[in-house]
């Protein structure tokens, strides 16, 4: 009697599985898949977790699943097709080569995707049964912060951007429409192919006459921001302007930021709204435009740099 108790569980167990995504312990499965650590990207994990939550989901009742990409597309896809055929609930994709691959792997079944801070969320309208968040920048308004803290309009800014991430050129041409307003500013821009050319690369544009660095949504490169870009720049007193707040309080100057946090509660909360019922073709993709002004009093006294009194910031060295 017994055994056959445990083989009618077993059975249960294995169709349980197949219709709703359960893991061994019967229940579904969370995946999550973060391209890579950095504070923006470890703040949109923080802030999918408090949007499933505020949302009414019990964590306790799912296994979550997360995985970390480590920057690396490949690990990204291979992950994303273990999370398929684990037959997850959701799979919650952070940043555009996870949630491409993401996309990818589900494309074949019936599992939703939901991605967080993809900028160019066009490169998504392709794939059926996805949803998101998209962080878009405002450079008009990231532009303001630099030239204020410049104290100067004719300024060549250096730009890095990684060939892996397909919104990042994008933003290098958003960047140069938004310079365009302003008299004699150059984008001098630089693509890197992969991570060991990102010191190369930065000493490129500081030949080439860089004053200053703007850096864009792009993970791979502010993945490298502390070990690799600040350093050369701080040694040649070159200031960098961050692409969020995180960015400001590791070392870069100043920024017009997005807030993180609230890209990732917003993927949770539709995360949430797939695991109640709904179909994420149900549900709009939510854009993240309007920044907060930031800045790092120490690291501008390092450089120099003169506080601006006609703008709104925040110190977040305080």
């Amino acid at each position: 009697m017994k055994n056959i108790k445990l083989l009618i569980a077993t059975i249960i167990c294995v169709m349980l599985f197949s219709l709703f995504g359960c893991s061994e312990s019967g229940k579904e499965t969370i995946g999550i898949i973060q391209f890579g650590s950095h504070g923006s990207l470890n703040n949109c994990y923080d802030g999918i977790i408090a949007g499933l939550t505020e949302s009414g989901i019990n964590l306790d009742d799912y296994n979550v699943e997360y995985v970390n990409s480590n920057f690396d597309a490949s690990v990204s896809q291979t992950q994303a097709n273990n999370l398929v055929n684990k037959n997850a609930s959701v799979i919650i994709a952070i940043a555009t080569p996870s949630a491409v691959a993401a996309a990818n792997a589900a494309a074949d079944s019936q599992i939703p995707v939901v991605y967080c801070a993809v900028t160019d969320s066009t490169v998504m309208d392709n794939y059926d049964n996805v949803t998101g968040s998209s962080d878009i920048p405002d450079f008009s308004k990231q532009l303001e912060v630099v030239t204020a803290f410049m104290g100067r309009q004719d300024i060549k800014i250096g730009v890095l951007y990684s060939t892996e991430e397909s919104s990042s050129p994008v933003q290098v041409e958003s960047l140069k429409q938004a310079a365009a307003a302003y008299q004699g500013m150059e984008i001098l821009d630089s693509a890197v192919a992969d991570i060991t050319t990102i010191d190369a690369k930065t000493n490129e544009l500081i030949d080439r006459g860089a004053d200053c660095f703007v850096n864009l949504l792009d993970n791979t490169v502010v993945g490298k921001l502390e070990t690799n870009i600040l350093p050369i720049t701080n040694e040649k007193k070159i200031p960098v302007f961050g692409s969020e707040i995180e960015q400001v309080k590791v070392g870069c100057a100043a920024s017009a930021s997005i807030e993180y946090i609230n890209v990732g509660k917003s993927a949770g909360k539709s995360a949430a709204e797939i695991l109640e019922g709904k179909k994420a073709s149900e549900i709009p993709v939510s854009r993240i435009t309007e920044p907060n002004n930031y800045y790092n009093s120490e690291v501008c006294s390092m450089l120099n740099l003169t506080i601006p009194a006609d703008i709104s910031m925040t110190d977040v060295a305080e």
